[in-house]
C-alpha cells in the first residue's frame, strides 16, 4: 500500500516533465517556423519594389529620380527604430515585438498597393519600422532560444530573406503579363500576411539579462540603446561591417534595373541578371552560417579577402561595360550580390556568436544596424542624385571600390574579436 502511494507522485512529476518537453517541443517549432516565415519578408518587399520604378514613375507623373526616396525611407526607419527595439523587447516581450513589427509591414504593404505618391510613402515608412524590428529581433531569437545552434537557424532565416526576394522576382514577369504589374504590389501583400498571422500563436518569449535577477535596477536599459556603447571600438567595427554591406546592397537593389535600361540591356537579360542577382544569395546564406560557426578566423579571413579581391576586380572593369557586352552584367550582378550577402550573413551570425547574453546580442545588433542604416541610407538617394536613369561614370567605380575596402578591413577585424560585453563596456565608462 505504502509502495502504491509513494509511486503516485512519480508519476505525477514523469507526466509533468512529459508536458513541459512537449510545450518546449511545439515552441521550439513554432518560433522556428516563424523564423523561416518572418525571414521571407525582411528584405523583398523593398528590394523587389525597384523593378517597378519607372512604371510606378508613369503611373503617378512623377520623375523616376524621385523615387530613390522609396528604397531610402525604410533605412532611415532602419536607423530610428533599430535603437527601440531593446527597449521594445524588454517592455512588452520578444514575442509581442514580433507581432507588432508583422502588422506593422502588413499595412505598410496593403498601403503601397493603393498606389499614391502619399500612400507609397506611408506604407514604406510602415514597412521599413517593421522590417527594422525583425532585423533586430532575429539575432536576439537566436541567441535565447536557439543558443546552441546559431549558424543552423541563422542560416534558416538569412535564406528565407533571399528566397522571398527570389520568389517575387520570379513571380514578376508572369504576374505582370497576366494582370499587370499593379497585381505584384498585392501579392507581395499577401506574402506579409503569412508570418502576420503566425506571431499570434506563438508562446510569449521574454528576454532577460543575468544582471537583472541580481537587482532591479540592473538588467535591459530601461530606455533606448545607449550611446555610450559609442565609445567602445568594436561596435564602430561592427557598424562598419554592416553599413558598408548594406550601402552597396541597396544602393544596387534601388538602381541596378535602372543601369541595365541605360545600357540598353534586353528585357529578357534584364529579368534573368536580377534574377542571378537575388539567387546567388541563396547558396551564400545556406553555408556562410556554417561555415563561420565551424571553421577557424584565418578561413574566415581568406575568405572575405579573395571575395574582396574579385569585387575590386570587377568594379574596376565597369568602364568596359560596353567592350565587354552583357557578359559582364551577369558576372557583375554576380560578385557584388556574392560579396555583400556574405558580408550580411556573417555579420548577422556574429551577433549572437561574439555577444555575450542575448540581450548583449539585441543591443550589438541595435546600434550597429541603427547607425549602419544610417550610413547606407545615402547611397539610393545619393545615385538618384547624381545619375537618375542615366548612366553612372567613373566616380561610381571609386565610390563602390571606397565602399568595399572600409567593409573588408571592419570584417576583418570583427572576425578577430572575441566574446564580449557591452555591460562590461558601460561600467568602465
Amino acid at each position: 500500500m505504502t509502495q502504491h502511494l509513494s509511486s503516485e507522485p512519480e508519476n505525477i512529476e514523469i507526466g509533468e516533465g512529459a508536458q513541459l518537453v512537449h510545450a518546449r517541443d511545439s515552441s521550439h517549432i513554432l518560433f522556428s517556423l516563424f523564423l523561416m516565415l518572418a525571414g521571407l519578408i525582411m528584405r523583398a518587399p523593398i528590394v523587389v519594389l525597384p523593378i517597378y520604378i519607372e512604371p510606378m514613375a508613369e503611373h503617378m507623373h512623377r520623375d523616376v529620380g524621385s523615387f530613390g526616396i522609396i528604397t531610402s525611407l525604410p533605412l532611415v526607419m532602419f536607423v530610428v527604430v533599430s535603437l527601440l527595439v531593446p527597449w521594445l523587447v524588454q517592455k512588452i516581450n520578444l514575442t509581442r515585438t514580433f507581432q507588432v513589427a508583422s502588422v506593422f509591414i502588413f499595412v505598410g504593404s496593403m498601403l503601397r498597393g493603393v498606389l499614391t505618391w502619399n500612400t507609397m510613402l506611408a506604407g514604406t515608412v510602415l514597412v521599413g519600422i517593421g522590417i527594422a524590428i525583425l532585423n533586430i529581433g532575429m539575432p536576439t531569437l537566436v541567441s535565447e532560444k536557439f543558443s546552441q545552434q546559431p549558424g543552423l537557424y541563422t542560416m534558416r532565416y538569412c535564406a528565407a530573406i533571399v528566397v522571398g526576394a527570389i520568389v517575387l522576382v520570379l513571380l514578376s514577369p508572369f504576374v505582370s503579363a497576366t494582370i499587370g504589374w499593379q497585381a505584384m504590389l498585392w501579392v507581395m501583400a499577401a506574402m506579409t500576411a503569412c508570418p502576420m498571422l503566425l506571431s499570434f500563436f506563438l508562446p510569449q518569449l521574454t528576454v532577460e539579462t543575468p544582471e537583472a535577477t541580481d537587482s532591479e535596477n540592473k538588467g535591459m536599459h530601461n530606455s533606448v540603446i545607449d550611446l555610450s556603447l559609442l565609445r567602445d571600438v568594436r561596435i564602430w567595427l561592427f557598424i562598419g561591417m554592416f553599413a558598408g554591406q548594406s550601402f552597396l546592397s541597396y544602393t544596387m537593389s534601388a538602381w541596378l534595373p535602372s543601369i541595365l535600361n541605360a545600357d540598353d540591356v534586353q528585357s529578357v537579360h534584364n529579368t534573368i541578371i536580377m534574377l542571378i542577382f537575388n539567387a546567388i544569395g541563396l547558396p551564400i546564406s545556406v553555408g556562410i552560417p556554417f561555415f563561420v560557426a565551424r571553421t577557424s578566423r584565418r578561413y574566415h579571413i581568406i575568405a572575405v579577402t579573395a571575395l574582396t579581391a574579385l569585387q575590386v576586380g570587377v568594379a574596376a572593369l565597369f568602364p568596359l561595360h560596353s567592350v565587354l557586352g552583357i557578359s559582364y552584367w551577369y558576372v557583375f550582378a554576380t560578385v557584388t550580390c556574392a560579396f555583400f550577402t556574405t558580408i550580411f550573413v556573417m555579420v548577422l551570425t556574429f551577433y549572437p556568436i561574439k555577444a555575450a547574453t542575448a540581450a548583449d546580442a539585441a543591443e550589438i545588433s541595435g546600434m550597429s544596424q541603427s547607425v549602419g542604416y544610417l550610413i547606407a541610407a545615402t547611397g539610393p538617394v545619393l545615385y538618384g542624385w547624381m545619375y537618375g536613369d542615366a548612366m553612372p561614370g567613373v566616380s561610381f567605380v571609386f565610390a563602390m571600390i571606397l565602399v568595399v575596402v572600409i567593409n573588408a578591413w571592419c570584417s576583418w577585424h570583427v572576425i578577430r574579436m572575441n566574446v564580449f560585453s557591452v555591460r562590461n563596456t558601460q561600467e568602465k565608462h
